[in-house]
């Protein structure tokens, strides 16, 4: 399988005063269809992907995400400020809870049918103490990722976006998304991107990045890094098909990149799925000297 270098796509060609104008700067998550629509993708790449296997095991984990967000739903019961200059579900703006851990506990619970290893850290996860657990939350929350084994990191981030999906759903106003500094950390949670996404029809194919965290998504021009803010020394990466709808998104600047899905080409396409059924992308990118900037919740290597 070859990798091909794209040409670049021209920037969006817009009066971007106007469009901006137009255009919601935020998408808030609706955790009620969102880990639905994850199973449905899942289930249909797992049919037809080598990496099957591990497509079904995170198609368990969506599964049960999906059922506790009916059973065991997350009220806001208390006041975010939205208009200071942290994001409104940041550390800085608010403090974790435990409640997460009663959503890692029923996940943890959910698994079955999968290999020894898993067993081992599904066992070793039950057995952590709630101020371990808590600990390590806060380590990957504050992008300490190498503080947590890969495989707990699955489980604990699977528990904190879902807990997080539910917050920023309920979160409502725009004018979030100018009170970061980074434009490629959410606006919402201040996490990293998953991927970024041209969403289908509308919005005058504009690019969001879709966070890895609260599942919100926010608008970044197209043809810029998503991690130094580059805008002369990109290029992308597809496999075979130039017209593809995945691409590598790659910085000649900082030697980074993200994914880039184009739900135009494929209205099929679920960023946190996809991404998944496309590492063989991610290994021909590395193979080119690139490095990932963003996470994917159900990949985390050490």
């Amino acid at each position: 399988m070859s990798i091909k270098i794209v040409p670049q796509a021209q920037l969006e060609q817009h009066n971007f005063n106007s469009v901006i104008k137009q255009i919601p700067l935020v998408f808030y998550p609706s955790a009620k269809t969102l880990y639905t629509h994850r199973v449905e993708r899942l289930q249909a790449l797992a049919q037809k992907s080598p990496f099957s296997d591990y497509l079904n095991f995170c198609l368990q984990i969506a599964q049960q995400q999906a059922n506790l967000v009916k059973q065991q739903p997350v009220e806001l019961h208390q006041s975010i400020p939205l208009n200071n200059d942290n994001p409104p579900l940041s550390l800085k703006n608010l403090p974790l809870s435990d409640v997460w851990q009663k959503y890692l506990n029923q996940l943890l619970q959910a698994i079955s049918d999968t290999t020894p290893q898993i067993t081992l850290v599904i066992e070793s996860l039950l057995k952590n103490s709630a101020e371990q657990l808590q600990q390590k939350a806060l380590y990957l929350l504050n992008g300490k990722l190498n503080k947590v084994e890969g495989n707990e990191s699955i489980f604990i981030w699977s528990a904190l976006s879902l807990y997080y999906c539910q917050l920023a759903s309920q979160i409502k106003g725009k004018a979030v998304a100018e009170n970061t500094d980074n434009s490629w950390l959410c606006p919402v949670c201040n996490s990293m991107p998953a991927a970024s996404v041209i969403q289908i029809g509308g919005n005058n194919g504009l690019r969001y990045l879709h966070c890895s965290l609260c599942e919100s998504e926010w608008y970044v021009p197209r043809v810029k890094c998503t991690s130094c803010d580059d805008l002369q020394h990109i290029e992308y990466f597809s496999l075979d098909n130039t017209l593809a709808a995945i691409k590598t998104e790659c910085c000649h600047a900082c030697q980074s990149y993200l994914k880039i899905f184009d739900q135009d080409k494929d209205p099929h396409l679920e960023v946190i799925a996809d991404d998944i059924a496309s590492l063989i992308l991610d290994i021909k990118t590395e193979e080119e000297g690139f490095a990932k900037s963003g996470i994917n919740p159900f990949i985390f290597g050490n």
